[in-house]
């Protein structure tokens, strides 16, 4: 038996309270030895028998209360036949399976995925409720689907594992909608998931119209939770950041093969680890010396052309499998072409950030004034840098659906006061650093983004940075903030716009704003926006699985490199058709380690009948709990009115003889005794 709240049990104790006020009774009497009593005792013998037998009726009834109280306050939980007796079966039971990624690492004393040892637990269940009618969600589709034996669960295709994200919130909104539509007379929700945070996302304002509609529904709906989360373990996480394919020699069309991978371990282990690479169909070993909790790693392999490839690498065995392999897949690069809007000097620089070699055609830059930007090639253009003043609204209104089809804007400083410039950026009015003391960024995303340290893992030279002259730029509430400066300004936002990215920097590469102009910094920031707004001008080769879906539904796409059946829609892998290639891979939201706090779990749900199974992981199936306190509630209840109904009666009272003698002839009072203390 476990309790929820085992702290209760430490008020035991109390139990023996009406024993010692009975003691504490009899300390308060002495007795006096007094012979003309003897003769009483002997005459109401038996009735004094049945007042101790009535006392000490009493005294249990009274204990028992107080144990089956603090019992039930510390709400124990009880399995098999006990547990559904008490519980009652509801008529329909929806169960929300978290099949994600990361419910595969290996939990238990059976050594099972998380996922395996739900079914068994869920299956186990549902046998206490055979007369429940089932329904099943889970975290892809998200459709209710209607079982007929919750026994079959464990081999059922909708309950096998995918290489997806779960949403939460979504999955309770698709059970509400059944049960708003459905009607049943009382209902259950089942949630088994191992509470992790990406996958609930617990700050998500949608909680709160979620624990309304359940308060609404008139079934008094229970939401029940197995809580499949474990400590990190001895486990190792492989992800993919990106794989592109370089042109070497336009010549020989020799080529070179980038991959940037990202390692987590949760067990802080160091030393070097083998990689099984495998490039079409050919494998070979690699190995990465692993150094840090987080890690990046970026491969190069020579090719001999620039033709269409794929590829995996896979990790040894760990706790959890679902996390140790990742896929790739390159084709030759597309024509990129950047848009600078300015003038002068800086406008100069930037298209040399752009466009450093001139003889490469894959990579061109041109400068336009402001006043012609309506001329600016959008279906052609991977990146556009504006160092003007804001747009016009002829040019606003393309340049936005542009950004939400995929593009990547920089805006800089168009100098001045405070102003506003394209697609909500905001500018500050200028400032100017005394000589001594430059402006200095001190604080940088150097993980992720255009300021991210390099393939060899070197950071970028953002601290050598010595601006003269700023002007901060802010945006709207979802803004990311890349980098700042020591007074904790911003020196590089972003933020998101349809399928692009907006970006705004607080310097201009000019010599009167500062070194950003010289290069170290500029151009391989400018380089990165540059590739990654080119993506949306060639078919993609990598993509997220759950989250990916083909152009045209027509389409047929097999897995490349397996002989076994797979599904795009919840499997990692790589599929063709055709003479493309596209590589899915598991969100790296999957990979993240932080968890929803069990205490978070009554706010999210605020109002909603709740129960949280703690420690699902070490309960075997047939040892699946349920809360009994309302039982014993009851019980408690039972005994308060038989101890009252005891008290009360007469039936235990001593019998009171009636006087002998003529009726006519009262008794005459007795003189008084004479008592020697």
């Amino acid at each position: 038996m476990a309790y929820l709240q085992p702290w209760m049990l430490w008020v035991l104790p109390a139990v023996l309270l009406p024993i010692v006020i009975h003691l504490l009774n009899r300390l308060r009497y002495k007795t006096v030895h007094w012979a003309a009593m003897l003769f009483l005792l002997k005459a109401n013998r038996a009735a004094t028998r049945r007042a101790k037998l009535r006392q000490y009726i009493l005294l249990a009834l009274r204990c028992l209360v107080l144990l089956f109280l603090i019992w039930a306050m510390a709400r124990p939980l009880v399995g098999g036949w006990i547990g559904s007796a008490t519980g009652g079966a509801p008529e329909a039971i929806v169960m929300l399976l978290d099949r994600s990624a990361s419910m595969e690492a290996r939990g238990g004393e059976g050594q099972e995925s998380k996922r395996a040892h739900a079914l068994a637990l869920l299956t186990q269940a549902a046998k206490q409720s055979a007369s429940s009618h089932f329904v099943l969600i889970e975290n892809v589709l998200r459709q209710p689907l209607e079982i007929a034996e919750a026994s079959s669960l464990a081999t059922m295709q909708i309950c096998e594992p995918t290489d997806t994200a779960a949403d939460i919130p979504a999955m309770f909104r698709a059970a509400l909608d059944y049960l708003a539509q459905n009607k049943p007379g009382s209902a259950e929700v089942w949630v088994a998931s191992d509470l992790q945070a990406s996958n609930w996302r617990p700050e998500s304002p949608e909680w709160q119209d979620i624990a309304a509609r359940f308060n609404g529904l008139p079934q008094g709906v229970r939401v029940r939770i197995l809580d499949l989360s474990s400590p990190p373990g001895n486990n190792i996480s492989l992800s993919l950041k990106n794989a592109e394919l370089r042109v070497r020699d336009e010549k020989t069309g020799k080529a070179q093969l980038s991959l940037g991978l990202e390692l987590k371990t949760d067990s802080g282990r160091k030393g070097t680890l083998p990689l099984l690479f495998t490039h079409d169909g050919v494998k070979s070993q690699v190995d990465i010396a692993l150094n840090a909790a987080t890690q990046r790693q970026n491969l190069k392999f020579d090719l001999p052309k620039a033709e269409p490839g794929w590829g995996e690498l896979e990790l040894p065995a760990d706790e959890n499998p679902a996390d140790n392999t990742v896929y790739f897949a390159y084709a030759p690069p597309a024509p990129l072409k950047a848009m600078i809007v300015g003038a002068g000097a800086a406008a100069q620089r930037l298209r040399i950030a752009a466009a450093p070699d001139k003889s490469r055609a894959d990579r061109t830059a041109e400068i336009l004034p402001a006043a012609s930007a309506g001329n600016i090639p959008w279906k052609d253009a991977a990146l556009i840098v504006w160092a003007a003043p804001a747009p016009s609204e002829a040019v606003a209104k393309p340049l936005q659906k542009w950004v939400e089809s995929g593009g990547m804007l920089l805006s800089l400083p168009p100098g001045g006061g405070e102003t506003t410039g394209p697609l909500g950026i905001h500018w500050a009015a200028a400032e100017t650093a005394p000589k001594t003391a430059p402006f200095r960024v001190t604080a940088w995303d150097d993980l992720d983004g255009p300021l991210a340290r390099t393939d060899n893992g070197a950071p970028l030279g953002v601290a050598k940075l010595e601006i003269a002259r700023r002007q901060v730029p802010s945006g709207g509430g979802t803004d990311h903030i890349g980098a700042a400066f020591s007074d904790g300004r911003t020196f590089l936002l972003s933020h998101k716009a349809g399928a692009g990215q907006v970006f705004a920097c607080a310097t201009l590469p000019d010599i009167e704003w500062g070194n950003f102009g010289d290069g170290f910094v500029l151009l391989p920031m400018m380089q990165r926006l540059f590739v990654t707004g080119g993506q949306r001008l060639a078919p993609p080769t990598l993509a997220i699985a759950g989250e990916w879906q083909p152009t045209d539904a027509q389409e047929t796409w097999t897995a490349v490199e397996t002989d076994r059946r797979r599904d795009w829609r919840w499997h990692a892998g790589v599929y063709r058709n055709g003479a493309r290639f596209i590589a899915l891979n598991r969100p790296e939201s999957e990979d993240a380690p932080e968890l929803v706090e069990r205490t978070r779990l009554p706010e999210l749900l605020h109002g909603v009948k709740l129960t949280v199974m703690a420690g699902a992981l070490e309960l075997k199936a047939d040892q699946l709990q349920s809360e009994i306190w309302p039982a014993m509630i009851v019980l408690t209840m039972l005994m308060m009115c038989a101890e009252m109904a005891l008290a009360t009666s007469r039936a235990m009272l001593p019998v009171k003889h009636a006087p002998k003698g003529p009726a006519s002839h009262p008794p005459t009072k007795p003189e008084p005794a004479e008592v020697r203390a």
